[in-house]
């Protein structure tokens, strides 16, 4: 069994390495923010390029730091309220490792178009696309319950 232990980080992909990030589930009074970020689509999106905020981490950063700045850097906002929900970790088929820190916020204003962002999309929970980015409508619903935001 091999462990998850790495020299010191650097800014190019290594193959076999780890990417350390932070997703935020974003929410404004009940409705869900969509970001659309094209040229990130993965396979999958029924609904084109829809995203919530994400980001890897910068190194020494610590997670809620990171959403915060994700946040700011996707949408100019500020969250009311921030909770995380799940570390998630997975290795695609043929890929690097993943580690997640999942967050729900509540924005504190409307969200507007950040760097990058094309347009901010406000929908209903009901409206909620299969995909959004490479998170499953399913793991979206599940830390929604989560959330005590």
């Amino acid at each position: 069994m091999s462990k998850a232990i790495f020299g010191r980080p650097t800014n190019s992909i290594a193959q076999g390495g780890a990417h350390v990030g932070v997703d935020v589930i974003t929410l404004l009074k009940g409705q869900i923010v969509l970001f659309e970020r094209p040229g990130l689509r993965p396979g999958g999106q029924d609904l084109g390029d829809l995203w919530f905020p994400w980001d890897y981490l910068d190194y020494g950063e610590a997670p809620d730091v990171a959403a915060k700045r994700v946040l700011k850097m996707w949408g100019k906002v500020e969250p009311k309220s921030m909770e995380l929900v799940e570390v998630f970790s997975m290795v695609p088929p043929g890929e690097d490792w993943h580690l997640a820190f999942q967050y729900v916020a509540e924005l504190k204003a409307p969200a507007k178009a950040g760097a990058n962002v094309k347009t901010v999309k406000v929908i209903e929970p009901a409206q909620l696309p299969r995909m959004v980015g490479w998170l499953r409508r399913s793991d979206i619903k599940r830390y929604l319950s989560l959330a005590k935001t």
